[in-house]
């Protein structure tokens, strides 16, 4: 049986709340208030300091009135002073005033304090986003990641505490930063440049280092899918002012590497390819962060891959080969929740067109028999691209009109054509 919180609702009305005004001012639903009342639902601990906001109250006197332990006076909090004898009814009056002024400033400060536990909650939650985007399907994360942003813009909106922005700005970069993945993943360009921007200011506001070099490798992951390669190459060398330890030191070379190679600075590509591999042998102690915010090795030997494919030659189509048979080794040893789909399907695809280099098609073929089956929902921008790519090499071989090579491109136009609209509702009938 549940106890109603009478106090509770004395106290929204004491501030003039109805439950649908509150639950307006709080951005949630007004069956939510209500369940609030009555016991059957108890606010989550990052939603409270606006809930105590509204309310006048700290958080500590919020808890007693949802456990019922004792009860906040209906009216607003007011500060018991101490009475200061004077000769002066003046300066009674103003040192008074003054302190009443004080307790005020004070109450409002400690009103947008955020408990410890609520940040941590919010941690936890960009941790397992940053972990299931590597394997899971976007449409499952999409809706997720964008209320929580929210609900952490919203808890920034009146706190004074800078630690706690800090980590606030912190936690706002890196939903910004997982949402302009997603975006990218979709082929949605400009909106990822967007999102990449907040997520790179979020960082500069708290003063994290680390973060602003992950962002600057993202913005020079974008500029790359985009066309935007001089701008690749820029933001992946910006990025290393920013970094000083764990695998994103690795990562920022390896997009310089491959951007360089698709603009055709072989030189270029071919250093920043042993400059990545040098910050790998560099890396002494695994990074603090997990899935999409690390740079495994598996990723790494996915982008030499790309590069030495694109530099275009049968004798770095060998080396390309070697290194994307590399990435599927250690991809298949991993965990499942650390199997990245994309990385595996660049891999083979790689692997495939660097058969296709040295002529063999049975090769390619193989390859491709494990990405066309690829459900659509997993199919990222990146990889459709990666495919049409090969279809038009296809076209340009020796092979281009034999059955086999025809085979093979009907199948590829096939996974690269964008899904069929969904028909329209039907109208419902009037009743």
């Amino acid at each position: 049986m549940t106890n109603r919180r009478d106090a509770l609702a004395a106290r929204r009305e004491a501030m003039g709340f109805t439950q649908e005004s509150f639950a307006i001012r709080l951005n949630v639903e007004l069956s939510t208030v209500g369940r609030w009342e009555r016991g059957t639902l108890t606010p989550q601990p990052w939603r409270r300091p606006r809930i105590a906001a509204a309310l006048g109250v700290s958080l500590e006197q919020l808890n007693e009135l949802l456990t019922g332990s004792t009860t906040v006076s209906p009216g607003r909090p007011q500060t018991a002073m101490p009475q200061v004898e004077s000769a002066s009814r003046f300066d009674h009056a103003l040192v008074v005033g003054d302190a009443r002024d004080a307790a005020r400033f004070a109450h409002h400060i400690n009103a947008t304090r955020i408990s410890s536990g609520a940040l941590d909650q919010i941690s936890i939650e960009v941790r397992r986003f940053a972990t299931d985007y590597v394997s899971q399907p976007l449409s499952e994360l999409f809706v997720d990641i964008r209320e929580l942003r929210g609900a952490v813009v919203r808890l920034m909106e009146n706190n004074r505490f800078p630690i706690q922005m800090r980590e606030l700005y912190l936690a706002a970069g890196r939903l910004s930063g997982l949402q302009a993945h997603i975006c990218l993943d979709l082929g949605h360009y400009r909106a990822a440049h967007t999102h990449a921007d907040t997520a790179f200011l979020c960082a500069e506001l708290a003063g994290h280092n680390g973060m602003q070099a992950w962002v600057r490798g993202l913005q020079s992951l974008i500029a790359y899918w985009d066309g935007q390669l001089a701008d690749a190459v820029e933001f992946a060398r910006d990025g290393v002012r920013y970094c000083s330890k764990g695998s994103i030191a690795a990562r920022l070379p390896s997009l310089e590497a491959r951007a360089c190679a698709i603009r055709g600075d072989t030189h270029g590509a071919l250093a920043a390819l042993a400059s990545a591999e040098q910050a790998r042998a560099r890396i002494e102690t695994e990074d603090d962060d997990a899935g999409v915010f690390t740079f495994p090795s598996a990723k790494q030997a996915v982008y030499a891959g790309t590069t030495l494919l694109a530099l275009g030659n049968r004798a770095t189509a060998v080396r390309a080969a070697r290194e994307s048979s590399y990435a599927l080794r250690l991809y298949q040893a991993a965990p499942p929740a650390d199997r990245s789909t994309g990385d595996m399907l660049a891999a083979r695809l790689d692997l495939g067109r660097a058969y296709l280099i040295q002529d063999d098609l049975d090769g390619l073929a193989e390859q491709l028999r494990f990405v066309l089956v690829t459900p659509q929902v997993r199919r990222t921008a990146s990889i459709v691209k990666r495919a049409a790519g090969i279809g038009e090499n296809i076209t340009c071989s020796r092979y281009a009109h034999s059955p086999q090579a025809r085979q093979i491109r009907m199948e590829i136009t096939s996974f690269c054509a964008p899904p069929p609209a969904l028909p329209p509702a039907p109208h419902a009938e009037a009743t």
